[in-house]
């Protein structure tokens, strides 16, 4: 330092006054001479994407924000638009993104594991009541939709300003509303990580899972502030452009279900919360509602574009009130240029970092990660294998965020978290078909999964079924490598299964019928391959009793052995196992029966079973065929084939034919007409096929044919049928089904 700083500190101080006025910023009033401008942007769910017509609008008159408040789904639209983007560059994101995806945790049902796609094979309701083992508890989930999407989307349109923690160095000072979830008191969030902050915001309670920063709990900020103009106030704007895209109330003849009230008082708590902060608006303010009405509800996602030019037209008529707060051509040119995101390329990634939240192995999140160092970083690629972590099924999250350390790397860290409400689970179901035949079945269950039972992810499942198929089972699965590839599989327990014998000409006569159960267990080991296949080799063992439950004169029941080893290859490729648009489901099995392993009779069986679904807008065709017959030896009656009910050769009763050998087609179309909360579909089917004791008398002569007309509803508690199907010599049957025709379970 010099002599002359020590000698003259306050001389020194007086010459740097000014340059220091230099170097830092004015406020915005001062550097642009005119009155700042704040945008406050209300939540309003699908309906919020009216702010980027008005945006568009706001833009296209000469402008300038200097300020934006954002709640919900204002503070998405808020926050991009802070972040540097155009209206135009935020439509495109709004198209982009698949807004039905991005409200399921879980990844597409053709990417999960082949694991949990077995899973569809039973009739359990996928909700699932969390258990913790520690506490001795058992938890609903905090929220129906954990975000886990949600999240990465935001993360991917943020990326730009993941350097960023103060949002007033963003394009545009930002700020987003949450509510505090013990207090109800609004929380302003103006630093931080920006997707956190605009995913606090928009976790509407129930739906999404409230969001922990520091030591508060955030919910949506609707419920405190849905119209942020308070905020916008404090930030420093001078005049206030606020926008109101909050739903009509319903009036008394739209409130029949619970539902409808539940959004009722969702919306009387924002509109009054919006009341009064419209009450705070000053004379040079300016209030925009765009005409909304009810032609796009907050739900409506399918339907954002159109509240884009709805919000363009809803800012236009405010065109005279927003024209005094235009700036000169020049000036505002300037103004976008400054604001506007450039392009930058995606960050090169120099290492990774896992932040493991459970008590799973590192291996088995980090061997699903495949990042390539010193490449820029791919969203698509890492998305999707941070997809292939959460499908572990234990974790309430899996985040990624991109840091620089303190030797000027960049570092992407993954931070999975286990599920706070329990990792093991509970689950219920009901399994229902009935004909007009008088054949009908109807089984409840339950299962209790305790998971992970160790670090590689093994799960131990216990189920319990009561009703005309009693049974009890418990299954021990362990995954054999971090990535699944190989496993073993150990299951014991009691089965039962229903066998009812036909009149052949009377389809609607029972002759006799059975309760085959089984005691016992087996062991299976085997190659799983991705997310598409399994191929296992199973030895089974176990002791039967065929208990004759009623039947014609000198019919009795019997006893028997089973002692089998069977090679299974499973497929699966569907996007949906309730109604399937597209993809695959098969199996192919080869089993042989020896007494030498504890069976009564020696034989041998093979076979396989395929579907594909195909799609063109609302229309689907599955096409499938199903072959399976005898080798050597004589099956007993219980491993007989049997085909017979709905899309099984409807017009016959479930599992009214049956012998050694079988063949079937079948063709479905399916239409769908409504979705939503439950989608509802109308189809019809074409099958043929038979089944023949012997292979010598296999034959097309002797097909037999059905038909169906149906009408089906993707439910909370699974897929439920109505049909009415039609054989040839004259056999019909009406079906109720609750249950998944395209399920594996026993097929073969």
């Amino acid at each position: 330092m010099s002599v002359l700083a020590l000698k003259h500190p306050v001389r020194l101080a007086l010459l740097l006054v000014p340059l220091l006025g230099l170097l830092i910023p004015a406020p915005p009033s001062q550097a642009a001479g005119r009155p700042t401008i704040g945008l406050a942007l209300s939540g309003g769910g699908a309906r919020g994407a009216a702010h980027v017509g008005v945006l568009r609008v706001i833009e296209r008159m000469g402008i300038p924000v200097d300020y934006v408040a954002g709640t919900s789904m204002g503070a998405v639209v808020g926050g991009l638009y802070a972040m540097g983007m155009s209206p135009d560059e935020i439509e495109a994101t709004i198209e982009e993104i698949d807004w039905t995806a991005i409200f399921q945790d879980e990844p597409p049902r053709q990417d999960r594991r082949i694991q949990r796609k077995l899973d569809d094979n039973d009739f359990l309701f996928s909700a699932r009541p969390g258990v913790n083992e520690e506490k001795r508890e058992v938890n609903l989930v905090p929220a129906l939709i954990q975000g886990h999407r949600l999240d990465l989307a935001l993360r991917r349109y943020t990326l730009p300003a993941r350097s960023i923690h103060d949002f007033d160095d963003l394009k545009i000072p930002f700020r987003a509303v949450a509510t505090d979830a013990v207090t109800g008191d609004a929380v302003i969030l103006g630093s931080g990580d920006l997707a956190t902050s605009i995913r606090a915001s928009m976790a509407v309670p129930a739906a999404f899972a409230p969001v922990e920063i520091g030591d508060k709990l955030l919910i949506d900020g609707g419920l405190a502030m849905n119209l942020p103009v308070s905020v916008a106030r404090e930030m420093g704007a001078d005049i206030i452009i606020a926008v109101d895209v909050g739903g009509p109330r319903r009036d008394r003849e739209e409130i029949n279900d619970v539902l409808e009230m539940l959004d009722q008082v969702m919306g009387l708590v924002t509109w009054r919360n919006t009341q009064e902060q419209i009450a705070k608006l000053r004379g040079r303010d300016v209030l925009i509602t765009p005409p909304l009405g009810r032609i796009v509800t907050a739900a409506d996602f399918n339907k954002m574009l159109e509240a884009i030019a709805i919000g363009e037209r809803g800012a236009q008529e405010q065109e005279v009130a927003l024209a005094v707060l235009e700036v000169p051509e020049a000036r505002y040119a300037a103004y976008l240029q400054r604001q506007r995101l450039r392009s930058e390329p995606m960050p090169i990634i120099d290492r990774v970092r896992v932040e493991n939240r459970s008590r799973l192995a590192d291996a088995v999140i980090t061997e699903r990660l495949d990042v390539p160092l010193g490449e820029p970083l791919n969203p698509d690629a890492l998305e999707a294998q941070i997809d292939r972590v959460f499908d572990q099924d234990n974790f309430q999250s899996v985040q990624y965020r991109v840091e620089k350390t303190p030797d000027d790397e960049t570092e992407l860290v993954i931070t999975a978290t286990e599920k706070s409400w329990g990792t093991s689970s509970l689950q219920f179901g009901i399994e229902l078909s009935s004909a007009s035949g008088g054949d009908s079945q109807f089984n409840v269950g339950a299962a209790y999964t305790m998971a992970p039972v160790n670090a590689l992810n093994a799960e131990w499942r216990t189920f319990l079924q009561a009703g005309e198929e009693p049974g009890l089972t418990s299954e021990f699965y362990q995954p054999l490598d971090p990535l699944e590839r190989w496993y073993v599989e150990a299951t014991a327990g009691y089965f039962t299964e229903s066998l009812t014998l036909f009149e052949p000409e009377t389809s609607d006569n029972p002759t006799a019928k059975y309760l085959i159960s089984r005691v016992g267990g087996s062991l299976e080991g085997g190659r799983n391959f991705g997310d598409w296949g399994r191929l296992g080799l199973k030895y089974r063992r176990y002791s039967g009793d065929a208990d004759l439950r009623y039947g014609e004169p000198g019919m009795q029941g019997y006893g028997f052995d089973e002692g089998a080893l069977d090679l299974t290859f499973y497929l699966d490729t569907l996007d949906s196992a309730n109604f399937p648009r597209r993809g695959w489901v098969g199996t192919a099995f080869a089993l042989t029966s020896r007494t030498e392993i504890g069976a009564s009779e020696d034989y041998d069986q093979a076979g396989f079973s395929i579907v594909n679904a195909q799609s063109w807008g609302k229309n689907t065709l599955l096409t499938g065929i199903r072959m399976a017959g005898s080798f050597g030896g004589q099956e007993p009656a219980q491993s007989f084939y049997r085909l017979g009910g709905f899309l099984n050769l409807s017009g016959f009763n479930q599992d009214e034919l049956s012998g050694g050998n079988l063949g079937l087609a079948r063709a479905v179309y399916m239409r769908n007409l409504t979705s939503g909360l439950v989608s509802t579909y109308a189809g019809a089917s074409l099958e043929a096929g038979n089944v023949w004791d012997q292979r010598s008398d296999i034959g097309f002569d002797d097909l037999r044919f059905g038909s169906s007309l149906f009408l089906g509803a993707d439910t909370f508690i699974g897929p439920i049928y109505l049909g009415y199907g039609y054989a040839d010599g004259g056999f019909g049957a009406l079906y109720l089904m609750l249950g998944r025709p395209w399920s594996t379970r026993g097929n073969d």
